[in-house]
């Protein structure tokens, strides 16, 4: 069988030129001509036998189909000979290099700062990249090597990842400080599915709430809709409706100063799973396994709150 004349360094100007858009800066990446970038991935290409990228005057180059297969299959070749130089400097050692960790943007607030705060504790040289996305942006990252591993709600996730749990949280209702149930330790879903609500819409959150609500047989009063869970926090302490939410801050005040009320909610199904979630054909690295190990370990009782 004939061997590939392929290197490391095609390898990396190909992904660094993906990455950083031009050849240019996939040059001044690696303090090399651009001519010398684009011999490199010419010879890539030669070697392979196929196109990978289609040179385009005055504009990005753009992946053919089998360049987006090389760049990810690229991408965890260079994190497994970046794993292994890691490993051969600190046999016997510490954890090293960098770390690309993703998170759901409503989930990353009550989680990445307990962790991100033990990781210099514990691997001082342990390097983490955080990065925030949708569930269908943080899938495709950790499909195309982007992202080594993240944290997510068990919600919208495809057959392509494999999951470890971390924690579970169930809906809860929550009211302005004036409303009439807010000294309830709980409240039935039907007791408040007439009054307007603020409903969080972050892909797939609408979707998932207003499903389960339909099962249990009612369609919500949607009054108001934002991304942000600290807007719904704001409206509803100033009494312009009831919201439902997973995760409950450490406070009961919103942004703006007005008093909200977390109250268990009857009615609602099943708490959520929040996992750590992988590429399913892709190898753990040794950084990875470590942090995977870490969050379970700080994360096994839910939400770590600050130490005062």
């Amino acid at each position: 069988m004939k061997s590939l004349d392929v290197t490391l360094r095609q390898l990396e100007f190909f992904v660094a030129t993906v990455e950083r858009g031009t050849l240019s800066a996939a040059a001044a990446q690696f303090h090399v001509s651009q001519t010398a970038v684009s011999l490199a991935i010419s010879q890539l290409e030669k070697a392979l036998g196929v196109q990978v990228l289609v040179r385009r005057p005055a504009k990005a180059p753009a992946l053919t189909a089998a360049g987006r297969q090389l760049l990810v299959d690229a991408r965890q070749v260079l994190g497994h000979v970046g794993e292994l130089e890691s490993a051969v400097r600190t046999i016997g050692g510490d954890i090293s290099g960098r770390l690309a960790v993703g998170c759901f943007p409503t989930i990353t607030p009550f989680v990445m700062g307990r962790i991100l705060e033990e990781v210099p504790v514990r691997y001082p040289e342990l390097e983490i990249d955080l990065v925030e996305d949708t569930v269908e942006g943080l899938q495709r990252r950790l499909a195309d090597g982007l992202c080594d591993l993240a944290i997510m709600y068990d919600i919208g996730l495809g057959s392509d990842v494999t999951t470890q749990p971390l924690y579970s949280c169930a809906p809860y209702a929550v009211l302005s400080a004036g409303h009439r149930f807010a000294a309830r330790r709980t409240v039935a879903l039907s007791e408040l599915i007439d009054e307007p609500m603020v409903m969080i819409d972050m892909p797939p959150s609408l979707e998932f709430f207003t499903g389960r609500i339909a099962e249990a047989g009612f369609t919500p009063d949607i009054r108001y809709r934002t991304r942000s869970v600290e807007t719904v926090r704001t409206f509803v302490g100033r009494g312009m409706g009831w919201a439902v939410l997973l995760h409950r801050p450490g406070t009961e005040r919103s942004y703006d100063g007005s008093a909200v009320a977390s109250v268990d909610l009857d009615g609602m199904g099943p708490p959520v799973d929040v996992l750590l979630v992988m590429n399913a054909t892709a190898r753990m690295t040794r950084r990875a396994r470590a942090f995977a190990d870490m969050a379970r370990e700080l994360l096994r009782t839910g939400p770590v709150p600050a130490r005062m």
